[in-house]
């Protein structure tokens, strides 16, 4: 059966993501559909906004036929590290070819664009230190680096992640052929087209009128979770910890601690003290990242471990009929082992999975009696 490769997050999945999935089929011919999915915290460093199990579903019955799960210590990361992790995973699970959405362009537009001097320029690197060493974030860094090579910005989300995606597949020589799509535009987004910032921006207002207009998925109110709902979770972390014991916490590094313990002070709500702590060295997204490893503890040992070393096994969440029988067909050639159970007592990185979650559903009013009953932690059910 021929496969192509998705890397979601769906935080919610709406239409403009059918309109990907539609085009991933179109375009490379594909039986199959494999989906890689964050778990309860995203790439950008908030909290999935509604769980996990709502977003596997709606994948499920709206075009995905397998999806596995990114776990958390790989999907809270920078732009390369989530694409490395994302994609060895696609290649574990034998995809013929992987698709991506840009702001730039197709595949031959992006190509053109991001990888003949890039890639090739042994410049690069050095432009970027450059960069790095007057202050600002590696983002930023980046970005001002390929300007002066190619005389334009790397600054647009998409193409970020696009890049690191490509420069993955080539240092990884991961045998997955890209192909990329260009995004809708905002010009396009009108009648059922929105962005997930604005569907999100409309559910936590709770305009569910408005909001099924952009997206299929079902939801209460009651499922929906955001990054200022653990503000003062994150203000007491803050206050009974010394410096000391920040700084052994994934991604805390640079004296990043102090600027947090100060701001923390001056801040009443998340939205307050990142947009203190923002910088030209900080960017949002990175502030955002460490305050979800400060909350789920996530040290620097475990989390050096993890990243220098393969992920040790492929988690299925669902699939249908169709990702069933390519699983099956699939699972012996596979070089990490692929579970449909939650290996909690057996690995370090579902327990710190589960700690991940724990962290999620902290605030829930009706909290579960014990985190085992939580769906997460057994297979999701099949769509037939």
């Amino acid at each position: 059966m021929k496969s192509v490769g998705i890397i979601v997050e769906y935080n919610p999945l709406h239409y403009g993501h059918l309109y990907h999935l539609q085009k991933a089929k179109e375009l490379t011919g594909a039986d199959v559909v494999i989906g890689v999915i964050s778990t309860y915290f995203v790439q950008r460093g908030e909290p999935s906004i509604l769980p996990l199990q709502n977003r596997v579903k709606s994948a499920l019955e709206n075009g995905v036929n397998l999806l596995v799960e990114l776990p958390f210590i790989y999907s809270v990361e920078s732009a390369d590290i989530f694409a490395k992790y994302s994609l060895q995973i696609l290649e574990s699970l034998k995809c013929d070819s992987f698709v991506f959405g840009s702001e730039s362009g197709n595949t031959e537009e992006f190509m053109q664009k991001y990888k003949t001097k890039s890639f090739t320029s042994p410049r690069l690197d050095e432009i970027i230190q450059k960069y790095l060493k007057s202050g600002y974030s590696y983002p930023k860094a980046n970005s001002l680096a390929h300007f002066d090579i190619n005389n334009y910005y790397l600054d647009k989300p998409n193409d970020i992640l696009g890049y690191s995606y490509i420069k993955a597949i080539e240092k990884f020589k991961f045998r997955l052929s890209p192909i990329i799509i260009k995004r809708i535009s905002n010009d396009d987004l009108v009648n059922k087209y929105s962005s997930a910032s604005e569907i999100r921006k409309l559910m936590i207002e709770n305009d569910k009128t408005e909001v099924l207009k952009y997206t299929p998925i079902k939801y209460a109110k009651k499922d929906i979770h955001t990054l200022e709902d653990y503000f003062l979770l994150f203000k007491y972390k803050m206050q009974t910890s010394s410096s000391e014991e920040l700084e052994m916490t994934h991604l805390v590094s640079e004296g990043i601690q102090n600027l947090f313990k100060k701001n923390i002070e001056l801040s009443h709500s998340f939205e307050q003290f990142i947009g203190l702590c923002t910088s030209k060295r900080y960017s949002a997204a990175r502030i955002k990242r460490t305050i979800v490893h400060i909350l789920v503890n996530t040290s620097k040992k475990e989390a050096e471990d993890f990243l220098s070393k393969k992920i040790s096994f492929i988690r299925v969440l669902g699939f249908d009929k169709k990702g069933r029988e390519y699983l099956s067909e699939i699972r012996k050639e596979t070089p990490i082992p692929v579970i449909t159970k939650f290996a909690g007592k057996d690995s370090k990185l579902h327990q710190l999975e589960k700690k991940s979650v724990n962290v999620y559903y902290s605030l829930d009013k009706e909290p579960k009696k014990s985190i085992n009953q939580n769906k997460y932690l057994s297979i999701f059910p099949i769509i037939k």
